[in-house]
């Protein structure tokens, strides 16, 4: 039976409709698919900066972990056409990334990591990683005669918040075992925070805690304008106390420390008792201020050199870990240039001169990289 034009037009047009249709779902399936592949790239990548792992090429398989404070963060590693003095440079704070020229990174692409993990924060101290790994020790935190350090530990928390910044300290929380869990390599760069730092503002802290306790850390925030109003390191030595003050309260930060220490190395070897330890040892902010004959630069400078000894003493002789953690002697470090110590702009940025520049990076780098090359490591 012969069918009418029309049939043949319709069918046509039905059979094109179809093929377009078909056409459209798999054009659709695909872009899905893409667009799912790119999700999970993105999402993979905001996981990555959100709790500081990055990827770097890989050689021998190895999982770089880094723990520490704002040296190894990355502090001060932002100039502004060869400044370090810029005011973006000063309050950039970092949350895992690993910063171009930093002894983290120099040290991750010189062992071929294949993971590298940047734990390390600016204000950073070992009761904050013991916190995130020892639940025991947080516990202990809420004991009457713990308040204080309790309250130092809250204090360095919210330090970012007061110089602006944000914290992820959740995030490092919830995935700081795991990360000793898997690495193979792990550099300790902590204490300055712990000793020298909480000593200096031992006094104001001690003062803040007797006249608020815990709650001690909302007026903290004031503690910026009353820090800007400061023009000399002399200021800054006399509201903090004066030299017997602070030389008082730093005996007794090391010796918290130190226990600490004791007890973040045994954490971490119950959690991973195969990965090799390199305990970065601590620089003289002071070696190189100038006039190197000014008081206070001799009182700091001389204390700087006692307590670089003393924990280095401890490290590899006194604690019960000598002989299981390698102890990276930096020696003397080079820092970004600063103006001599009777200028009023000094104290306004030794925050940033105290920090290595791209030369004292690559020392450390080159220290560390020579004690784990000794140990087969790469």
């Amino acid at each position: 039976m012969r069918r009418p034009v029309v049939y043949y037009i319709l069918h046509t047009n039905n059979r094109y409709h179809q093929e377009e249709y078909e056409m459209k779902q798999r054009l659709s399936k695909s872009l899905a698919v893409v667009l799912a592949l790119v999700m999970l790239a993105t999402v993979g990548s905001l996981f990555a900066f959100a709790v500081g792992e990055e990827e770097q090429p890989a050689k021998r398989g190895l999982n770089y972990l880094i723990i520490g404070d704002s040296i190894a963060a990355g502090y001060g590693m932002h100039p502004v056409n060869g400044s370090p003095d810029d005011l973006s440079n000063q309050f950039t704070l970092h949350h895992g990334e690993l910063v171009d020229g930093t002894y983290p990174k120099l040290v991750s692409e010189a062992i071929g990591a294949t993971t590298t993990v940047n734990t390390a924060r600016e204000s950073f101290t070992t009761t904050n990683y013991l916190r995130m790994i020892d639940h025991e020790y947080d516990v202990e935190l809420t004991y009457p005669q713990n308040y204080y350090e309790r309250f130092l530990s809250e204090c360095t928390s919210i330090m970012p918040k007061v110089l602006g910044g944000f914290s992820d300290l959740p995030v490092l929380k919830d995935n700081m075992v795991r990360y000793i869990q898997e690495a193979d390599v792990i550099t300790i760069g902590i204490g300055n925070n712990d000793t020298f730092t909480a000593a200096l503002l031992g006094p104001v802290f001690r003062t803040l805690y007797y006249m608020y306790g815990m709650a001690g850390q909302v007026p903290l925030t004031m503690l910026k304008g009353h820090l800007n109003a400061v023009t000399s390191v002399d200021q800054l030595v006399e509201m903090a106390g004066g030299y017997n003050d602070i030389f008082t309260e730093l005996a007794r930060r090391v010796v918290v420390y130190e226990k600490n220490y004791d007890r973040l190395i045994q954490d971490i070897l119950a959690i991973n008792p195969d990965v090799k330890l390199y305990y970065v040892g601590m620089y003289n902010t002071f070696a190189d201020v100038q006039p190197a004959d000014s008081d206070i630069v001799v009182q700091f400078r001389n204390q700087g050199d006692v307590l670089s000894g003393e924990l280095k003493d401890y490290v590899t002789r006194r604690s019960p870990y000598a002989k299981r953690v390698h102890y990276v002697n930096v020696g003397h470090v080079e820092v970004w240039p600063s103006v001599p110590v009777d200028n009023i702009m000094f104290y306004m940025t030794f925050l940033i001169h105290c920090h290595p520049d791209y030369t004292g990076h690559q020392q450390i780098a080159n220290k560390i990289l020579r004690a784990m090359k000794a140990d087969g490591v790469y």
